[in-house]
């Protein structure tokens, strides 16, 4: 699912701010029908200009309640409708060069290992100064690729090289960790860091964590929009 609201803070209207010639969000739609073993795509939104736009690229929508305070909210809300879903993906509405190669291994991974319960999405930094900002996530990961931390902060020496790892906003959950998750209050952690994922893992969950994914550009911000505008698509992104 790939949740969607107009109402951002720092950039009001951003899945329909135009990327390319086209919606941001149609970029993201695009490739996340590339990404193998989905049964279905749906765009999860409370507003029906998100909604009327999609339907006319031929996009499954949701309209969910304007009362969802994260992404995850929304999608934990169209899963309690179907019965039929057992694994469901949380797939960020602001990332336009959405790695559909690496979401695919992470759908492949979850069918082949029940066990796991949460995943997600990291890459080796191109550009590791970087880790120095609070807006790039880094996530540090066991002997068995699950996360210990996700942090805000340079955490484990990244921005020297070290084992930090740039986290990426995909999530794949089991249905019923989904909607237990949609259900907890958030924790110290998730408070003070500003992640969600923090929640899952203060009560003890394994989220186990893909690398591999090639680096794509996720937008908070008009100006970060208009910087890729002008950088134009990634050649492995199009």
């Amino acid at each position: 699912m790939i949740p969607a609201r107009f109402a951002a803070q720092r950039f009001p209207g951003k899945p329909l701010a135009m990327l390319w010639g086209k919606p941001m969000l149609r970029h993201v739609w695009e490739r996340a029908s590339r990404v193998a073993g989905l049964d279905e795509l749906v765009i999860a939104t409370d507003d029906d200009r998100i909604a009327t736009a999609a339907r006319t690229w031929g996009a499954t929508v949701e309209l969910t309640s304007p009362d969802c305070t994260s992404g995850t909210d929304r999608v934990a809300e169209v899963a309690r409708r179907r019965e039929s879903v057992e694994l469901a993906l949380n797939l960020q509405g602001d990332e336009p060069e959405l790695d559909a190669d690496a979401v695919s291994r992470l759908v492949a991974g979850m069918h082949a290992d029940v066990s796991i319960q949460m995943a997600t999405l990291a890459h080796v930094e191109e550009h590791p100064e970087v880790f120095g900002s609070a807006d790039v996530v880094k996530v540090v990961l066991d002997d068995v690729s699950d996360a210990v931390y996700f942090s805000r902060a340079d955490i484990a020496s990244g921005s020297r090289g070290g084992p930090a790892l740039r986290h990426v906003g995909v999530y794949g959950f089991r249905r019923a960790l989904l909607l237990a998750f949609a259900g907890w209050s958030p924790g110290s952690l998730e408070l003070a860091e500003r992640l969600e994922q923090l929640r899952a893992l203060q009560r003890g969950v394994k989220i186990r964590v893909f690398t591999g994914t090639r680096p794509f550009s996720g937008i908070d911000t008009p100006e970060q929009m208009a910087a890729l505008e002008r950088r134009g698509p990634r050649p492995d992104a199009q």
